[in-house]
């Protein structure tokens, strides 16, 4: 861990858009810096990806979690999460583990390539929001035609238990082509019921 390394931070509020750091630019070593971002002792998480900046050359990700974030009960990182494919809790730093003039994975922190920090900024980032908001919206229409008995209450809990199961293992909901035709149905009838209860709203 020497030298100075670009790094991402991905903060565990959905709310805050991840953020492009230095790590080795200060006056402590880069343990300590990772320690003091994600808030104590870390562990590490790894997955494959590419970058697509021009020899899409495939590298590893390095995501340095708190080691004991799940008992600590730190907030799910849904960024982190969909990344890696498991359930990722606290802020986390990222760096690339493969040394881009051997494209060996040495033990060494490397700078993220550039075109994946700038996908995780202003691609991901934005398409997990997007997915948050519409899960969102669904869990009301659900909710009001559910009250309403717009839709039955076994088919509300059948659609709730499976969205909780994709939410856990970090595959937000996504757009309706993404679900079980079942579901869709239901959610379709669901945001109808609400669409007609605020036309008649409105009308009144």
């Amino acid at each position: 861990m020497f030298g100075m390394t670009s790094a991402v931070l991905l903060k565990a509020d959905p709310n805050v858009e991840p953020e492009p750091i230095l790590l080795g630019g200060g006056d402590t070593d880069k343990v300590s810096e990772i320690q003091e971002k994600v808030g104590g002792h870390f562990d590490v998480v790894r997955r494959g990806a590419v970058d697509t900046s021009g020899a899409n050359k495939s590298f590893q990700i390095v995501g340095y979690v708190h080691d004991e974030g799940r008992i600590l009960n730190l907030p799910l990182n849904p960024m982190a999460t969909m990344l890696f494919e498991q359930n990722i809790f606290g802020d986390v730093v990222l760096v690339s583990a493969t040394n881009p003039e051997t494209d060996e994975n040495d033990g060494e922190d490397y700078d993220l390539p550039v075109a994946f920090s700038q996908y995780l900024i202003q691609g991901m980032y934005g398409e997990m929001r997007e997915s948050m908001a519409f899960s969102k919206f669904i869990s009301h229409a659900l909710a009001k035609a559910t009250v309403d008995k717009a839709i039955s209450n076994t088919d509300a809990l059948e659609f709730m238990t499976w969205l909780l199961e994709q939410e856990t293992k970090g595959e937000p909901m996504g757009r309706l082509g993404d679900m079980p035709e079942k579901f869709i149905a239901i959610i379709q009838k669901a945001v109808a019921h609400v669409t007609d209860t605020t036309e008649d709203d409105d009308d009144n």
